[in-house]
């Protein structure tokens, strides 16, 4: 399948563009940001890839301020030794559209006509190409991505890059029959042993119905049993709750004593209160006076000192007042120190009141309580007592509810497990006998089955191991022979061959003489990995079935020597060859003398992208 040209119109940063690719070559450069990548994602979309449906929006790819957008890829579609590529249409080239609207629908057309995916797709597949592939289509980034898939992918895509795919269909076709067989297998084999079981059965049936009356017996002696147990477990919980009544009619009247004698205590502590502050107030009242006539002494000694006659109402002894002063200070105090220390005690007897009064209102509340799930119990025992007589007399000795309980069950189980006794056992032994022989011939005829399946897996999955092994083998010869030339060295090798469906391809690389390890996004710098997956892909491509191919940035963060040596090879490996065609996308101007390369160049100018072929199978 080989792409004539591409055409986009509103599509991303391209008001219109079309981009003819020839076979061969084709290396579209151009600075960071032209719209080179838009080119092969505008390729994607036309052709329905994966790549294009996830991480973005269809809708978002319509050039900004447009309504409406549409790629198109035309095929070459010309007999290639009398047969065309799409036998189905009868033209030299198919033309492949998609039509993006910004409301988010979209649609495809083939020729004019409106197709759907799945049509579009089976056009593609037709011709070979696989464009979901990232061995045949690598995007920007899909170069770091490939490093980092797992072992049993890289394998799938080599496989259905080089036409190996139909090796592991095979394969998994006949390990699925395989499978079928064994599970079919496996189920008559076990409805073998379900009919031998059975046979048994009615052997043993009529000993089994002895069994179940003894059992019916049983449950019928535990059913009388349990009803009385109940009503046993009700009257213990009824005096259980009696005893719990009983201890919380007694807290309460512990408390109520309590609450009473801290009233008392409360009364006593108030009386002596009134007694202390009248005692107080009395002795701040004769301080008061003790204070005046002390007073009236200091004025007396003043008029003495003047000479001054004294008034005939001041006759104090001033000594004496002071001692007095003294002596009703020091009583103050000790009885307001007294006052506090009996207020500081009523304060506690207030609180410890309250306290009490709290737990008492809790306590009665839990009290009631207590009463009415009496009462409801006791209601429930006299129902209880009533089913329990009307069952049969009560036995003379009546275990725990659970114990019996537990005996019931296991009884029941036993029952239940002996199951329904049939009176036709003969008859039916008979006829089981003759399923039992004819599902062994059949478990005989499987087994052969399974035994010639098994023999064409092995043939098939040795076939698939060869083919893999001899193309991998020569892809690892290329890919040492492009690592030496880079100065590095590794190999490429099969994993889990033994199981086809966990199997896994793995790329080892090493650089500046260190030992070769896995390619993965770890042990590799960014450029390295990016040279080692190049070099992988340029060792496949001689065994790729698909004549399309592409790759975005396939120099992204390669140093300039190995930037060279890949392009070179690039170039080698498709200048010239009218069988195949190849898409590569740089950022960075190819500075080679090649011939029959095919060189695009994009810029963007105030916005819009614009293509230009430079240069048509001259010296680049």
């Amino acid at each position: 399948m080989l792409i004539r040209e591409v055409i986009l119109e509103n599509f991303m940063s391209y008001e219109f563009g079309r981009i003819p690719l020839y076979p061969g070559l084709n290396i579209i450069t151009g600075p960071n940001g032209a719209g080179k990548s838009s080119i092969l994602l505008a390729i994607s979309v036309a052709l329905g890839t994966k790549y294009t449906e996830r991480g973005r929006r269809l809708s978002d790819l319509i050039r900004w301020g447009s309504k409406i957008a549409r790629v198109a890829v035309i095929i070459d579609n010309k007999p290639v030794n009398g047969r065309r590529p799409y036998g189905k249409i009868r033209s030299n080239t198919i033309r492949i559209s998609r039509y993006l609207r910004k409301d988010g629908s979209y649609w495809f057309e083939v020729n004019g006509k409106v197709k759907t995916k799945g049509e579009v797709q089976e056009i593609l597949k037709t011709m070979g190409f696989n464009p979901d592939n990232m061995l045949i289509i690598m995007h920007q980034n899909m170069v770091e991505e490939f490093a980092i898939v797992s072992s049993k992918e890289k394998l799938k895509l080599f496989e259905d890059a080089v036409g190996l795919s139909g090796y592991r269909r095979r394969v998994l076709e006949m390990k699925e029959r395989l499978e079928g067989i064994s599970r079919e297998e496996a189920n008559v084999s076990s409805l073998l042993e379900r009919a031998k079981s059975t046979l048994e059965y009615w052997r043993n049936e009529y000993e089994k119905l002895r069994v179940r009356r003894e059992l019916s017996a049983k449950i019928k002696s535990l059913n009388l049993e349990l009803v009385w147990a109940k009503v046993e477990k009700k009257r213990r919980q009824i005096s259980g709750l009696e005893e719990d009544l009983k201890r919380l009619l007694l807290q309460s009247q512990s408390i109520g004593d309590e609450i009473n004698r801290i009233n008392l205590e409360l009364k006593k502590t108030e009386d002596r209160l009134r007694v202390f502050e009248f005692e107080r107030k009395k002795t701040i009242n004769l301080l008061v006076e003790s204070a005046r006539n002390i007073g009236r002494g200091d004025v007396l000694s003043s008029l003495k000192l003047s000479n001054q006659p004294p008034p005939t109402t001041y006759n104090v002894d001033l000594n004496v007042e002071l001692e007095r002063y003294t002596h009703l200070q020091e009583l103050l105090n000790e009885l307001s120190d007294m006052f506090n220390e009996i207020l500081e005690k009523y304060v506690d007897l207030k609180v410890n009141s309250g306290i009490l009064k709290y737990k008492l209102g809790l306590l009665n509340s839990d009290i009631e309580t207590l009463k009415d799930r009496l009462n409801y119990e006791r209601r429930e025992e006299e129902k209880l007592l009533m089913e329990a007589e009307n069952a049969g007399l009560k036995p003379k000795l009546i275990r725990d509810l659970n114990e019996v309980l537990d005996e019931l069950r296991w009884t029941k189980a036993r029952l239940d497990a002996v199951g329904k006794v049939s009176p036709e056992a003969e008859k039916l032994y008979k006829s089981y006998l003759n399923t039992v022989e004819d599902l062994r011939r059949r478990v005989e005829i499987l087994r052969e089955n399974r035994k010639m399946v098994m023999e064409e897996l092995n043939i098939r999955v040795n076939a698939w191991k060869k083919a893999l092994s001899n193309i991998l083998s020569k892809v690892d010869k290329v890919y040492v022979e492009i690592l030496r030339e880079i100065g590095a060295y590794g190999h490429v090798k099969l994993v889990n061959l033994e199981d086809v469906e966990n199997a896994g391809l793995e790329i080892l690389v090493g650089f500046k003489g260190s030992s070769p390890s896995i390619l993965n996004g770890f042990s590799q710098s960014g450029g390295e990995r990016t040279t080692a997956v190049m070099a992988f892909l340029l060792a496949v491509q001689s065994f790729i079935k698909s004549p399309f191919r592409a790759v975005d940035e396939f120099d992204v963060h390669m140093d300039p020597r190995n930037r060279e040596i890949i392009s070179k090879l690039l170039l080698s490996s498709f200048a010239g060859d009218g069988r195949i065609q190849c898409l590569a996308i740089t950022p960075s101007p190819i500075m080679m003398d090649v011939k029959n390369i095919h060189v695009i160049f994009v810029q963007n100018v105030g916005g819009r992208s614009t293509p230009k072929v430079v240069q048509i199978g001259e010296e680049v």
